[in-house]
């Protein structure tokens, strides 16, 4: 009996209670019921109280999850667009934004230009908070970026050819040229920002499977280089040194690393080359596309951005001791697994991309910035032959950003026998 989408069971659900129990002790196990037992009145409570408010006056409360850089991008994104494309109710929109839990203070202040009023007092946000969270007083953002089945493709395909919502200011951009002739680039000069999530990120315990090592970028980083332009590594602290290279900036080691700054590189770069991160969305909502490899679930393959290419990690089957095909894979609860537990019940292990896929893929963007990329009539059959083995299921389904072409290529094996005479070449008014 399953409860949810990585398959766990009732049993297993029960099993990692006693787990909690045992490692928290029952007191502290105690209190987070009651907690979870008697939020949901106060707040069903509070937007009944508040609804008739909220209907006159047309007014909703919004509570975006602000203390991740990538929900910071993609929420309010998407609210924002689905108002502009007809997909929701224009709303007099109240948004809850902690002070001093925002990821990127920097960013929020760029979304306060929309018709959005923001409320970042402690004392408001936690009075405010239950009617962020209920059908009478609230709109569930909750979908965007947490469902299996968000709207973004559909978000995606309606908004492409229109400009991005977010533009850098002059002042973000003097400052940030400012910064890099200062740490020896030449004005104007191009550059790539370079990111990877790494098991240091938050602590996390149960998602390192969305990890990967820098070093496996280093030979895209290098051929970015050679094509002349410049690469800028992205990120905090805790991440690893990468080694000196020349024109290459580890800024996420650099004393002087701010929000504006963070804002301005990911907003100005040519592309952005990364992994299935946060980090990855800033860029998109100011409109630059983005290379994201190392994606898991292997269901958000396809990337946020409508321009954006990505490529998955591939899942090896200690069982069957071979890498298991994308059929195998979209055909299971497999592809939409998030969590380290259920690649562990399920004897399979997601490997990350080779610094030669990464590097593949890092051209094949430099090339379409470029306006040098071309696709063959057999490229583009990998392409809908992979497409075609997804399913409403998948959260990135329907979505028409690309998988890379190089990967696809090398990997046309796992396709399995896929009949590619069954695909429509267009998919919602635009050819693949």
């Amino acid at each position: 009996m399953e409860y949810e989408a990585d398959g766990r069971s009732v049993t297993q659900f029960i099993g990692d209670i006693l787990v909690k129990i045992r490692e928290r002790g029952i007191w502290h196990c105690l209190k987070r019921l009651l907690q979870e037992l008697l939020y949901p009145i106060i707040r069903n409570i509070s937007g009944i109280l508040a609804y008739p408010f909220c209907f006159f006056t047309n007014t909703r409360f919004i509570s975006f999850f602000v203390r991740s850089i990538g929900h910071l991008c993609v929420e309010p994104d998407c609210y924002i667009k689905e108002e502009l494309l007809g997909m929701r109710p224009k709303y007099n929109s109240i948004v809850l934004a902690l002070r001093g839990a925002v990821a990127n203070q920097h960013l929020l202040n760029y979304w306060k230009r929309y018709n959005m009023r923001i409320i970042e007092s402690p004392f408001l946000c936690f009075l405010l908070g239950p009617l962020s969270r209920n059908i009478f007083s609230g709109y569930n953002v909750y979908k965007y970026a947490f469902d299996y089945n968000p709207p973004f493709p559909e978000i995606q395909k309606r908004c492409y050819g229109r400009p991005p919502l977010l533009k850098l200011t002059e002042s973000d951009r003097k400052r940030g040229w400012e910064f890099l002739e200062k740490a020896g680039m030449i004005k104007d000069s191009w550059f790539v920002c370079v990111h990877c999530r790494e098991e240091s990120f938050l602590g996390e315990v149960e998602e390192r499977n969305r990890s990967c090592d820098i070093n496996n970028y280093l030979p895209a980083i290098r051929e970015i280089v050679r094509r002349g332009g410049w690469v800028i590594r992205v990120g905090d602290s805790k991440m690893k040194f990468i080694p000196r290279m020349q024109q290459v900036i580890d800024y996420a080691h650099l004393g002087i690393k701010s929000d504006w700054m963070d804002v301005f590189l990911s907003a100005n770069c040519r592309f952005f080359l990364g992994s299935n991160s946060g980090l990855c969305h800033l860029q998109t909502v100011f409109g630059v596309p983005g290379a994201i490899a190392n994606c898991v679930p292997i269901s958000a393959v396809l990337p946020y951005g409508a321009d954006d290419i990505g490529i998955p990690k591939l899942v090896w089957s200690n069982d069957k001791q071979r890498f298991l095909t994308f059929p195998e894979i979209f055909n299971s609860p497999a592809s939409n697994y998030r969590l380290d537990s259920s690649f562990s019940r399920g004897n399979i292990k997601p490997i990350e991309n080779s610094p030669e896929d990464i590097t593949e893929l890092a051209l094949e963007m430099l090339d379409k910035v470029e306006g040098k990329l071309s696709y063959t009539e057999e490229d583009e059959v990998l392409q809908r032959r992979f497409k075609f083995l997804m399913n409403p299921s998948h959260c990135s389904y329907g979505a028409i950003s690309r998988v890379g072409r190089g990967f696809l290529r090398k990997y046309a094996n796992l396709l399995g026998n896929t009949d590619s005479r069954c695909f429509n070449k267009e998919e919602s008014g635009r050819k693949w």
